[in-house]
Protein backbone atom coordinates (compact mmCIF):
# COMPACT_ATOMS: atom_id res chain seq x y z
CA UNK A 1 0.00 0.00 0.00
CA UNK A 2 1.60 3.29 -1.11
CA UNK A 3 1.68 6.39 1.61
CA UNK A 4 -0.01 9.53 0.39
CA UNK A 5 2.85 12.29 1.23
CA UNK A 6 1.33 15.51 2.50
CA UNK A 7 1.80 17.60 -0.62
CA UNK A 8 -0.36 14.99 -2.76
CA UNK A 9 -3.00 15.89 -0.16
CA UNK A 10 -2.93 19.37 0.11
CA UNK A 11 -2.84 18.84 -3.57
CA UNK A 12 -6.36 17.30 -3.68
CA UNK A 13 -7.45 19.53 -0.55
CA UNK A 14 -6.64 22.92 -2.82
CA UNK A 15 -8.99 20.93 -5.82
CA UNK A 16 -11.48 20.07 -3.68
CA UNK A 17 -11.66 23.53 -2.43
CA UNK A 18 -12.28 24.68 -6.19
CA UNK A 19 -14.41 22.65 -6.75
CA UNK A 20 -16.80 23.16 -3.49
CA UNK A 21 -16.70 26.54 -4.18
CA UNK A 22 -17.69 25.84 -8.42
CA UNK A 23 -20.66 23.67 -7.06
CA UNK A 24 -21.94 26.98 -4.29
CA UNK A 25 -21.48 29.61 -7.24
CA UNK A 26 -23.16 27.08 -9.83
CA UNK A 27 -25.84 26.70 -6.72
CA UNK A 28 -26.62 30.41 -6.40
CA UNK A 29 -26.61 30.85 -10.25
CA UNK A 30 -29.19 28.24 -10.47
CA UNK A 31 -31.41 29.48 -7.84
CA UNK A 32 -31.46 33.51 -8.78
CA UNK A 33 -32.05 32.13 -12.77
CA UNK A 34 -34.45 29.64 -11.42
CA UNK A 35 -33.31 27.08 -13.86
CA UNK A 36 -34.85 23.89 -12.06
CA UNK A 37 -32.86 21.57 -15.15
CA UNK A 38 -29.11 22.84 -14.36
CA UNK A 39 -29.71 20.90 -10.75
CA UNK A 40 -29.08 17.28 -12.34
CA UNK A 41 -26.03 18.75 -14.19
CA UNK A 42 -24.40 19.82 -10.96
CA UNK A 43 -25.16 16.70 -9.03
CA UNK A 44 -24.12 15.23 -12.11
CA UNK A 45 -20.64 16.60 -11.44
CA UNK A 46 -20.48 16.51 -8.15
CA UNK A 47 -20.82 12.55 -8.44
CA UNK A 48 -18.11 12.49 -11.54
CA UNK A 49 -15.78 14.42 -8.68
CA UNK A 50 -16.44 11.47 -6.70
CA UNK A 51 -14.61 9.15 -8.74
CA UNK A 52 -12.00 11.47 -9.40
CA UNK A 53 -11.05 12.12 -5.74
CA UNK A 54 -10.88 8.29 -5.98
CA UNK A 55 -8.60 8.34 -8.91
CA UNK A 56 -10.27 6.94 -11.23
CA UNK A 57 -9.33 8.35 -14.73
CA UNK A 58 -12.33 7.75 -16.57
CA UNK A 59 -13.70 10.29 -14.14
CA UNK A 60 -10.45 12.80 -14.47
CA UNK A 61 -11.35 13.13 -18.33
CA UNK A 62 -14.68 13.36 -18.09
CA UNK A 63 -14.66 16.50 -15.20
CA UNK A 64 -12.12 18.34 -17.77
CA UNK A 65 -14.82 17.57 -20.34
CA UNK A 66 -17.62 19.56 -18.51
CA UNK A 67 -15.25 21.85 -16.99
CA UNK A 68 -14.65 23.01 -20.65
CA UNK A 69 -17.92 22.58 -21.81
CA UNK A 70 -19.14 24.48 -19.21
CA UNK A 71 -16.78 27.62 -20.15
CA UNK A 72 -17.84 27.33 -23.90
CA UNK A 73 -21.36 27.27 -22.82
CA UNK A 74 -21.49 30.42 -20.25
CA UNK A 75 -18.91 32.54 -22.39
CA UNK A 76 -21.77 31.90 -25.47
CA UNK A 77 -24.68 32.36 -23.15
CA UNK A 78 -23.05 35.42 -21.56
CA UNK A 79 -21.98 37.09 -25.25
CA UNK A 80 -25.68 36.32 -26.56
CA UNK A 81 -27.84 37.15 -24.03
CA UNK A 82 -26.30 39.77 -21.66
CA UNK A 83 -28.32 42.27 -22.26
CA UNK A 84 -31.54 39.82 -20.43
CA UNK A 85 -28.85 38.75 -17.69
CA UNK A 86 -28.66 40.25 -14.63
CA UNK A 87 -25.40 41.69 -13.48
CA UNK A 88 -25.17 39.26 -10.88
CA UNK A 89 -25.92 36.41 -13.39
CA UNK A 90 -22.75 38.00 -15.89
CA UNK A 91 -20.29 38.09 -13.12
CA UNK A 92 -21.20 34.88 -11.21
CA UNK A 93 -21.08 33.41 -14.98
CA UNK A 94 -17.50 35.41 -15.42
CA UNK A 95 -16.12 33.62 -12.26
CA UNK A 96 -17.40 30.08 -12.83
CA UNK A 97 -15.59 30.42 -16.32
CA UNK A 98 -12.37 31.43 -14.59
CA UNK A 99 -12.63 28.67 -12.17
CA UNK A 100 -13.81 25.91 -14.79
CA UNK A 101 -10.51 26.75 -16.83
CA UNK A 102 -8.29 26.33 -13.94
CA UNK A 103 -9.88 23.25 -12.73
CA UNK A 104 -8.54 21.14 -15.63
CA UNK A 105 -5.43 23.25 -15.69
CA UNK A 106 -4.70 22.15 -12.19
CA UNK A 107 -5.73 18.80 -12.66
CA UNK A 108 -3.53 18.32 -15.63
CA UNK A 109 -0.42 20.30 -14.54
CA UNK A 110 -0.46 19.22 -10.68
CA UNK A 111 2.44 16.43 -10.23
CA UNK A 112 1.38 16.33 -6.56
CA UNK A 113 -2.46 15.81 -7.67
CA UNK A 114 -1.32 13.33 -10.19
CA UNK A 115 0.81 11.70 -7.69
CA UNK A 116 -2.21 11.72 -5.08
CA UNK A 117 -4.28 9.84 -8.35
CA UNK A 118 -1.62 7.35 -8.74
CA UNK A 119 -1.62 6.51 -4.95
CA UNK A 120 -5.79 6.18 -4.98
CA UNK A 121 -5.55 4.17 -7.89
CA UNK A 122 -2.48 1.72 -6.74
CA UNK A 123 -4.72 1.81 -3.30
CA UNK A 124 -8.05 0.76 -5.53
CA UNK A 125 -6.46 -2.08 -7.66
CA UNK A 126 -5.12 -4.21 -4.32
Amino acid sequence: MIQTDKSALKARNILLAMFVVLCILDVTLVAIARDKWAIGRILLTIIVMHFVLQGRKWAKWLLMGICSLLVVILIAMVLALSSKLSTILIVGSLIMVVLSAIIPIYMTNSKDLNRYFLSKRHNYSQ
